[in-house]
């Protein structure tokens, strides 16, 4: 079956190429996005949820006198206040601890000095600049951090996204609105090339089977660590293009006890820099960063790393008592870094490419190497200049453009927490998701004990943000599979929802939620140690003094 013509088709839904879908379809392009899995469950996901300027690649960009690295961090820094401006729904300003020990690899005085280069490399930055600590206010901040042996302590401030997964979504839901044909689980076998010049691909819908094919001028293949398996589906022979690196993290459920800010902290045993971040009422804590080979998307945490991790931890904040009680599950992901010579795994430039395969015998199709939350959007621009470059500017009609809904703006009929949750998941599409809970009041009901998320969300999810497994709603949709019992109280409601929604059978709804246990443990390291009852509320005041920088 043909889907058409397409001026750009786009492999791979991770925050990339959601970020060129939302960028093209803006210009005015017919756009095709194809991604294997769902969408932003790769790469995306698996991150630290930060959204900062580089700290580790500026030291770098430093100690090998690299102006390429300096830029890097600059325009990292820039792009983090761009979405702090635009996301703040999603883009918080995050205050970091950095405290430096007898015996670190970095003295107090280098340290200063990068977060003053840091800062003035942001001289219009929402949140204020670093500062230092005395040992008594650093215990007053945060009881629970090693103070022995310390030699000076600093605030800095990043950001962060709780869920880069809807970063990812809100991208996408950009370009639909802007035409676009967005499609997950749709899985590229055949890139077509005639004589030399790309002429379209032949996919497969991963569930159903259903073949079909689509036409374009140009393809973007943004897969992330898999863009030379997609290379490979041109039956050319063609450079290796990506050097992964595997970064594991944590998450542990410290009970309310850990620290209200960011930790960064060099580790004891490799002076590798370490963070510890409060995270949807727990912590992560990561990362690490090994060269791996074979498939990208079969990683998990080795022993090793969770020893590793969580011993680094422990050290740092032993007023917590860190320990494997307070696991709750480890996750990996791969860094589609460019590949090169065999360097260190840290020494690997972070910057991104638009790799065009002219070169290789292949014209119209090009490649994204490298890349980051960061600094998507920017790399979205340079993508359009190119495609403008290839294409010409697109005509400036005749294009399909769908209407964004628009639902009731009152929500007051919701629970308050729903309210504030669903601000705080959707911001100005939270009165589209509370419609379908005003039409259907039984989805204002929780689809969990643990969240205040109901099930309007999943209607949402299945109707206007192509959810298609109970695993998309609970872990890419909203984050009720993300902490806490993983969403398996939920899970059965959801799919009682979805069973409505998608006509499945008793059967099939039961299957779906068995599927869901099946992805939990595809996806993470489970250990259910930390999977007891939820942290305390944090004290409201004290949230606003440490999100004020007071």
């Amino acid at each position: 079956m043909s889907d058409g013509e397409y001026d750009v088709i786009i492999i791979g839904g991770g925050i990339n190429g959601a970020a060129c879908a939302s960028s093209l379809t803006g210009l005015g392009y017919r756009i095709l996005l194809l991604e294997e899995r769902d969408f932003a469950s790769g790469t995306t996901a698996a991150s630290t949820k930060l959204i900062h300027g580089g700290l580790r690649y500026l030291e770098t960009a430093i100690t090998q006198l690299s102006p390429l690295d300096a830029g890097l961090v600059h325009e990292a820094l820039q792009s983090r206040e761009q979405l702090l401006r635009e996301e703040p729904h999603l883009v918080k300003p995050m205050p970091f601890v950095l405290p430096v020990y007898r015996g670190d690899p970095r003295p107090g005085w280098y340290v200063r000095s990068g977060l003053l280069l840091y800062d003035l490399l942001s001289p219009r930055k929402v949140s204020p600049w670093h500062r230092s600590f005395t040992k008594a206010e650093l215990r007053r901040e945060e009881p629970s951090i090693e103070t022995k042996g310390l030699r000076s302590a600093y605030l800095f401030w990043d950001a962060q996204v709780e869920m880069p997964e809807r970063l990812c979504i809100e991208y996408l839901s950009e370009a639909r609105e802007g035409g676009a044909d967005v499609r997950n689980y749709s899985s590229v076998d055949f890139i077509i090339v005639h004589n030399g010049v790309v002429q379209g691909v032949d996919y497969h819908d991963v569930m159903s089977g259903e073949r079909r094919s689509a036409r374009a001028r140009l393809i973007l293949n943004a897969a992330g660590p898999w863009v030379d398996a997609v290379l490979q589906t041109t039956g050319q022979r063609m450079q290796q293009r990506i050097g992964a690196t595997k970064g594991s993290h944590l998450v542990l459920n410290l009970e309310g006890r850990g620290p209200k800010q960011g930790i960064l902290a060099s580790a004891q045993s490799d002076g590798r820099l370490i963070f510890v971040v409060p995270w949807l009422d727990h912590h992560v804590v990561g990362t690490t960063d090994i060269r791996i080979e074979g498939d990208p998307g079969n990683l998990r945490p080795d022993p090793w790393e969770v020893d590793y991790l969580l011993a680094e931890a422990s050290r740092v904040l032993p007023g917590v008592g860190v320990d494997r009680e307070h696991l709750l599950y480890g996750y990996s992901g791969a860094r589609p870094l460019p590949a090169g010579a065999q360097i260190s795994e840290a020494a690997v430039t972070r910057r991104s490419f638009v790799v065009n395969h002219a070169d290789e015998g292949v014209r119209g199709l090009f490649s994204l190497v490298g890349g980051k939350l960061t600094t998507a959007r920017k790399l979205a621009r340079t993508v359009s200049r190119t495609v403008q470059g290839e294409l010409g500017r697109p005509p400036t009609s005749g294009r399909p453009h769908a209407l964004p809904s628009r639902g009731t703006e009152r929500v007051s009929f919701l629970a308050p927490e729903a309210q504030e949750g669903l601000r705080h998941r959707y911001g100005h599409r939270a009165a589209d998701v509370a419609a379908y809970a005003g039409a259907n009041t039984t989805l204002s009901e929780r689809i969990s004990p643990f969240h205040p998320d109901i099930g309007a969300q999943v209607v949402y999810a299945v109707e206007q943000e192509g959810a298609r497994t109970v695993g998309d709603v609970l872990l890419r949709r909203t984050s009720v599979g993300l902490t806490y019992d993983l969403g398996r109280a939920a899970a059965p409601n959801v799919a009682g929802i979805m069973q409505t929604l998608l006509g499945w059978d008793d059967e099939r709804a039961a299957q779906a939620v068995r599927d869901y246990e099946m992805e939990l443990h595809r996806t993470f390291v489970v250990f259910d140690r930390g999977a007891g009852r939820p942290a305390p509320a944090v004290d409201e005041p004290h949230r606003f003094e440490a999100e004020s920088g007071g």
